[in-house]
């Protein structure tokens, strides 16, 4: 019996042996066993940081202004400023990445800018009713600059980030012009007054290259009323004017530096 246990133990073993090398022959022929690496993640545009730029555009606004004799308003006119405007802008945005479907980031910001201003319209009235008689004459509207200091949201979908604005808007507004009454002609301008409101609007910016973006952009600017009457004397006659509700609409183009 012993022998016959022996006789199948070592059939066994040389079973396996030869199990053992027709299987590394196999597996040698076939190559090296190769896993598959899992996919990089990708590599998104990173829009945290401060950045500095300038900007080109246009705008277009409505403006009324009021005429006064002996401190009574006898009418108004209402005009269309606009023309070219120019500036800067400084800013600092912060990047947070989500997960949905939509975008692969929200972009946070603030942005605060400064722009000359050549917006201006130019007006000629008359009218024949006032307690000295009628009159007539011209008025010139000027924005002479302003600026905002905004807040920013958008969703980065890479390098592209369409975004929403909105805040704090200020100008310096002029009037300048003639008046003529039966008693004489007579030239007046205001000095400039600073007034302030708000401005939403928004916008695109595209990361065109390392440091640089583009952007394009459209504000909404509301300056509110400026009630500061510009009194003047005509033959011991006070006359006046006074400027009403400034609203403006903006459109620039931009290039911004990223630190």
């Amino acid at each position: 019996m012993k022998g016959v246990r022996f006789a199948s133990l070592a059939s066994t073993a040389l079973a396996v042996a030869a199990f053992t090398t027709l299987f590394g022959a196999h597996a040698a022929d076939l190559g090296p066993l190769v896993t598959k690496a899992p996919p990089p993640l990708p590599v998104y545009y990173n829009w945290t940081g401060f950045y500095l730029g300038g900007n080109l555009g246009g705008s277009w606004g409505h403006q009324s202004e009021e005429m006064l004799i002996g401190g009574f308003p006898i009418g108004g006119v209402s005009d269309h400023p606009n023309g070219v405007i120019g500036g800067g802008q400084i800013g600092y945005n912060w990047q947070f990445y989500n997960s949905g479907a939509w975008g692969n980031a929200w972009v946070f910001g603030l942005e605060a800018d400064i722009q000359a201003s050549s917006q201006r319209a130019t007006d000629d009235f008359a009218f024949l009713m006032s307690p000295v008689g009628p009159f007539s004459g011209d008025v010139a509207d000027k924005l002479e600059w302003f600026g905002t200091v905004r807040g920013r949201v958008g969703v980065a979908f890479d390098r592209v980030l369409p975004y929403v604005t909105g805040g704090w808007a200020y100008g310096n507004r002029k009037l300048d012009g003639t008046l003529t009454l039966p008693a004489g002609t007579t030239s007046f301008s205001t000095s400039s007054t600073l007034t302030d409101g708000w401005t939403v609007g928004g916008g695109i910016e595209w990361a065109f290259w390392d440091h640089w973006t583009a952007k394009f952009e459209y504000l909404y600017l509301d300056l509110g009323n400026n009630n500061n009457n510009d009194d003047f004397g005509l033959l011991k006659t006070p006359a006046g004017v006074t400027t009403g509700h400034f609203t403006d609409n903006i459109a620039r183009v931009g290039v911004n530096y990223k630190f």
